[in-house]
């Protein structure tokens, strides 16, 4: 059975109906299993249960026919409320307002889009304990499947944020220099200039480890920036250990944070920029923090091989390499927003905000894949999992 195809069929049936009574029984069958266990699935695969997803499409079906024109009171008994009061308070209660305000022009209100199910390569994760003790992210391999959503930069924030607070590096774990991501290093590569002296900015900072290194480089100056309030008190606490301080700014990468302009001499991002959802802009904003001709290094999971997995000794495509839309996936009880990115936009991306790329890294090494026989190491020495680009500001 085509699981996707099968579960986006009874996503069809439930949004075609929307203004009907619903026969969970007929969507269970779709997937040829009972109604409990469709619920059941559902609710685990987006995080709520199948009734509040059928409310906030119903809801958001009613915003446009609000908009349209109709009758508050014909919309409430097509969509199933008793009253036209018991409408008003559901409509407010997601889209902040009330019904008879939503027809005025340049209101905003909370569409909850239409839900698809994709195939996606889940992140894989390897242990490696130093002494702190820390996990590296090390890339994909689990095939899973995620929610297709529309990317809404808030609740993206909104989202990965939580996870980060909550359980990230308990589930997906922490990647930071001298690693890069999967298989690739600095102590390699040394795509660093000399940092004796120099102010050094880095965009999703965690939990500091990457911070520290800098310091033993002799970086003068440490500037850390993240999305989670948690991650900054633990790279706060780590940093204190080591007798370091940082200047650590709770914020998206996308939005002004007050990061001083022409001041750092290098901005870096180890698994970090992949977060960002407006990457011209995040692009455009690390531009203003470099003086001229300062180094921006950063490293992501390489597109590539997001899109392939190991099946015995075979590699086999499982999406599609310029499928870059956004999709939402559960992972050990959390939920991660995410797009896979063609690495041709990220190159686009710095030469528009006036970069020169200096060095590209796709290769894995060697050696580090050489010491395992893992099914990731071997994939890692048949394709890229990580790339690491190197630019320079003009």
């Amino acid at each position: 059975m085509d699981w996707q195809k099968r579960m986006n069929q009874a996503m069809d049936y439930i949004e075609n109906n929307l203004p009907e009574q619903i026969d969970y029984s007929t969507v269970s069958q779709f997937l040829n299993c009972s109604e409990w266990e469709f619920r059941r699935l559902f609710s685990f695969l987006v995080q709520i249960p199948l009734s509040e997803y059928v409310r906030r499409r119903r809801l958001t079906k009613a915003a446009s026919d609000v908009q349209q024109g109709n009758k508050i009171i014909d919309i409430a008994q097509r969509y199933g409320y008793e009253s036209p009061a018991a409408f008003s308070r559901a409509f407010s209660q997601l889209h902040g307002i009330a019904p008879s305000l939503a027809r005025n022009k340049g209101v905003t209100l909370n569409p909850f889009p239409k839900l698809t199910f994709k195939l996606v390569l889940m992140e894989g994760i390897v242990v490696e304990k130093d002494h702190n003790q820390r996990t590296n992210i090390m890339g994909a391999g689990e095939v899973g499947y995620a929610v297709s959503v529309e990317m809404n930069q808030a609740a993206v924030h909104q989202t990965n944020g939580l996870f980060w607070s909550v359980k990230g590096n308990e589930v997906v774990g922490t990647t930071a220099l001298p690693h890069y991501g999967a298989y690739v290093s600095e102590e390699k590569c040394r795509l660093f200039p000399d940092l004796s002296g120099k102010k050094v900015l880095e965009i999703g900072c965690g939990t500091g480890h990457s911070l520290h290194y800098m310091s033993e480089r002799k970086a003068s100056e440490l500037w850390g920036i993240d999305l989670s309030a948690e991650q900054l008190e633990k790279a706060r606490q780590y940093l204190q250990v080591h007798s370091l301080s940082a200047h650590l700014i709770c914020a998206p990468m996308e939005e002004e944070c007050g990061l001083p302009a022409d001041y750092f001499d290098v901005v870096y991002s180890v698994y970090g920029i992949g977060w960002t959802t407006d990457l011209d802009g995040t692009f455009r904003r690390i531009a203003s923090y470099l003086k001229k001709d300062g180094v921006f290094i950063f490293s992501w999971s390489h597109p590539i091989h997001k899109c392939v997995a190991a099946e015995e000794d075979t590699l086999v495509f499982k999406k599609s390499y310029f499928d870059e839309s956004w999709y939402s996936v559960s992972i050990d009880g959390g939920v991660l927003s995410l797009s896979d990115r063609k690495l041709s936009t990220y190159v686009n991306a710095l030469a528009k905000a006036g970069f020169v790329i200096e060095q590209m890294v796709e290769e894995s090494d060697e050696e580090m894949t050489g010491s395992s026989d893992s099914s990731f190491a071997r994939k890692a020495r048949m394709l890229p999992v990580t790339f690491v680009i190197k630019a320079q500001k003009r």
